[in-house]
């Protein structure tokens, strides 16, 4: 007895009727071949956006300084908030705040820290230090450098605790030690650079070594956020999480 054949409109699609398109293939109306690939691209920008800043601002504000004679130097970074170039001191560490809550970290601890970390960027940014120009401390200036230290500290934790949460994935066990040694130098310069340039003022009285310092500092966060792009491009970790 024979077969009955199939329905010819249940194999191939009506006239007229568009054939339905494979979500992995692109669509000129996005950016990426499907969520997964636009979830990591997303993440990418997350991490440029908060190495980028990270590196812009200290020299962004040197430049300021640079072409604008009415900008003088600066004893430190939050300083700058009392000058011309005080949008650009603003605008950076609240783009960096935002970026640090928004990056899900690979583990609950990290994305815990990084929040926190992102929350106390902004705090530097809104909450001036306070003015050399005037006597005394002021509740101000008290809650713009415990906001300040504890960015520091809290970025270093999670660089020496969680940076190395995703090396698993790379095969080569030599490769995978350079990364953790690498992340724990980074983490120990975050908080060595700022804490040597405050005892070194506190010695000397104020001075340009503060800036110095916490420019440092900011160039080993964002050493971190390049390298750590670096890492999981090679290991493509990313993409098996999402």
């Amino acid at each position: 007895m024979r077969q009955p054949q199939e329905n010819s409109a249940q194999s191939d699609p009506a006239p007229g009727n568009p054939v339905p398109s494979d979500p992995a293939q692109s669509d000129p109306d996005t950016f990426c071949e499907a969520p997964a690939a636009y979830i990591v691209e997303t993440y990418f920008v997350l991490r440029m956006v908060i190495a980028a800043g990270a590196l812009v601002l200290p020299a962004a504000l040197l430049l300021w300084v640079a072409l604008d004679q009415g900008v003088t130097m600066m004893g430190s970074l939050s300083a700058f908030y009392y000058s011309p170039a005080r949008s650009i001191f603003v605008g950076i560490l609240v783009a960096i705040g935002v970026a640090l809550v928004a990056y899900r970290g690979y583990t609950r601890g990290e994305n815990a820290l990084l929040n926190a970390a992102g929350v106390l960027s902004i705090v530097v940014a809104l909450v001036p230090t306070g003015d050399s120009s005037l006597p005394g401390l002021t509740v101000a200036g008290v809650v713009h450098t415990v906001a300040a230290v504890g960015f520091f500290v809290l970025a270093a934790l999670s660089i020496f605790f969680y940076g190395q949460e995703t090396l698993g994935s790379l095969p080569d066990p030599t490769l995978r030690r350079r990364y953790r040694v690498a992340y724990r130098v980074l983490a120990g310069l975050v908080v060595a650079f700022p804490a040597s340039a405050v005892l070194v003022a506190w010695v000397v009285g104020p001075s340009v070594a503060l800036f110095a310092g916490e420019a440092a500092a900011l160039y080993a966060f964002a050493g971190f956020w390049l390298v750590k792009t670096y890492e999981l491009a090679r290991s493509q970790v990313h993409r098996r999480v999402v």
